[in-house]
């Protein structure tokens, strides 16, 4: 298998000598690979340094006519290849003497693959406390890859191996991205089938020199580069924007004050030499970078799409009802809950269904801004007594979820409390509440917990739960809840097995856009919740 290591260059002669002359230098056969310098109009020299070297392999230079970018480069030197295995290195590395065999070696198998390699940020001085942070930053990326797998999101062109049987069905990379060219053509292999390989020791120590003015400049260009791969990939847009809202309620809060103040970043970075301790550095660190980028995201597009990206949608899960004070968590008081629905009104908050949420986390089209999404479990006949009324007056749909085999029963899976022994609504009345607006979801046949169940028993419970309520109501039921919240790995795989495109959890949290549909956060509204925790629980969730 002959492996092509393509290197583009520009204005960094030293650093390319110094890699070509670390590539000299690897154990495996000099027959099985070539080096492909591309000089993407240097002027330094670099073409005439590399062709002078004394290589034992092969060694070629390509001269391209005017600076084109480094996409470009790239594809110029994937049409000069003649390995089956394309390696691109940038100039600013210093490869590790496994790179090459490890590389190979990921190909071995014949399955279809892109390999990234690990990368180490070497250290700048400590006096540009920034970049030393994004060095330390930089190398956690990677340590977390032994962990965890590596997506298309992870792939770097300074370290990256693909077929070139593949890149050229690809198209190559696209020349007109002046960064993040790799992610984008990552994303684009991984749609045609190939999977992500972490090769651990397939080393390179990055050393770009880059200080804190270089790195914050980056991060711009990174966010106003990522809109525009998510308009021309929708598909990208969970795992490139979707993220906005992992962060603490405070650091939210600073983030969105700064960014409407339009502060820049530059005022921010100089703060974190001042701040005692090594911890505190790091989170500030934390924050001017992801600051820098989110302000450059909200530049590129308008406030109506910002707000439909970022803010996230609250839902809301209920269980039972009363027309007077509960001291049950789970009963709402109807003059509470009539609040509460007013409210939602009064700050301009637009009610969708569940199922409407789950299919634009799948689609990757973000809720319109300020929605909210009403969820009631189990079924309760006070329901359609004290809920509905108050839902029909101010327009706002329910999605129910039904625990399907105890229509017209009771709630038996619950030994005491205020919800023990309580009724649950009929056919008649689970119609009277769809002409009204409400959706139904299923909720299992018994209500019992599934991550301790056996696979027979979940796949009877969760399948089983589908095909009675459809039987029953005569209509496709296409959401779910976990009873208690509780799931895990093989619930979501039979809850998405039996065909459902979303399930709603218990984490008390706001829906994200990088969400799983089977796995959707609810905020657990409670019958003492004041109308102020209400407010605070619809913006930042909370239990």
């Amino acid at each position: 298998m002959l492996l092509s290591v393509v290197i583009p260059t520009r204005n960094r002669r030293e650093l390319l000598l110094r890699c070509v002359g670390l590539l000299r230098e690897q154990t495996q056969d000099p027959r099985s690979y070539e080096v492909i310098v591309v000089d993407d109009d240097s002027g330094d020299g670099s073409a005439d340094a590399v062709e002078a070297l004394g290589t034992p392999f092969k060694l070629r230079v390509l001269r391209l006519d005017k600076a084109s970018g480094s996409g470009a480069a790239r594809n110029a030197g994937i049409e000069a290849a003649r390995g089956d295995l394309c390696l691109f290195l940038d100039d600013d590395v210093i490869p590790d003497r496994a790179l090459l065999a490890e590389h190979v070696a990921a190909h071995a198998d014949r399955e279809r693959v892109f390999a990234i390699g690990r990368m180490t940020q070497k250290p700048p001085p400590r006096r540009d406390w920034y970049a030393h942070e994004f060095a330390n930053f930089f190398n956690r990326v990677f340590e977390e890859l032994e962990s965890k797998p590596p997506t298309w999101a992870t792939a770097w062109t300074q370290n990256l191996s693909v077929a070139r049987a593949d890149l050229l069905e690809v198209g190559g990379f696209d020349a007109g991205l002046a960064k993040n060219f790799d992610i984008e053509l990552a994303f684009r292999l991984w749609r045609r089938g190939l999977t992500a390989r972490y090769l651990r020791g397939a080393n390179t120590v990055h050393d770009d020199g880059k200080g804190r003015a270089g790195l914050l400049a980056d991060a711009k260009l990174h966010g106003t580069n990522y809109v525009a791969l998510v308009a021309r990939h929708p598909g990208m847009l969970p795992r490139l924007l979707g993220w906005f809202g992992e962060a603490s309620p405070r650091e939210l809060l600073l983030r969105r004050l700064l960014i409407a103040l339009r502060v820049p970043a530059a005022l921010l970075a100089p703060i974190g030499p001042l701040l005692p301790g090594a911890g505190r550095r790091q989170i500030w660190f934390t924050f001017v970078a992801r600051y820098a980028f989110w302000v450059s995201v909200r530049r590129s597009m308008s406030r109506e799409k910002w707000a439909r990206i970022t803010y996230g949608v609250p839902v809301l899960s209920y269980h039972a009802f009363a027309g007077q004070a509960s001291r049950d968590r789970f009963v709402m008081p109807r003059r509470t809950f009539a609040r509460q629905m007013a409210a939602l009104r009064a700050l301009g908050y637009r009610a969708i269904s569940f199922e409407e949420l789950v299919r634009g986390l799948r689609e990757f089209n973000p809720p319109p801004r300020k929605s909210v999404v009403l969820t009631i479990d189990d079924g309760y006949r006070d329901i359609i007594e004290v809920a509905q009324p108050v839902l029909r007056r101010h327009g706002i749909p329910a999605t129910i979820f039904l625990v399907s085999g105890r229509i017209g029963g009771e709630n038996d899976w619950d030994a005491d409390g205020a919800v023990s022994g309580r009724p649950l609504l009929t056919l008649d009345e689970i119609a009277r509440l769809r002409s009204g607006g409400a959706q139904i979801g299923a909720h299992t046949r018994s209500h019992r917990s599934l991550s301790d169940a056996t696979d027979a028993e979940i796949a009877a419970e969760v399948r089983g739960s589908r095909e009675e309520l459809e039987a029953a109501l005569g209509l496709p039921v296409h959401t779910f809840a976990y009873p208690f919240g509780r799931h895990d790995k093989r619930v979501a795989a039979a809850v998405e097995q039996a065909g459902f495109l979303g399930a709603g959890t218990s984490e008390p949290r706001r829906v994200r856009l990088n969400d799983d549909p089977l796995a959707v956060p609810r905020i657990e509204i409670r019958a003492r919740d004041s109308l102020p925790k209400f407010v605070w629980k619809l913006w930042f969730g909370g239990p």
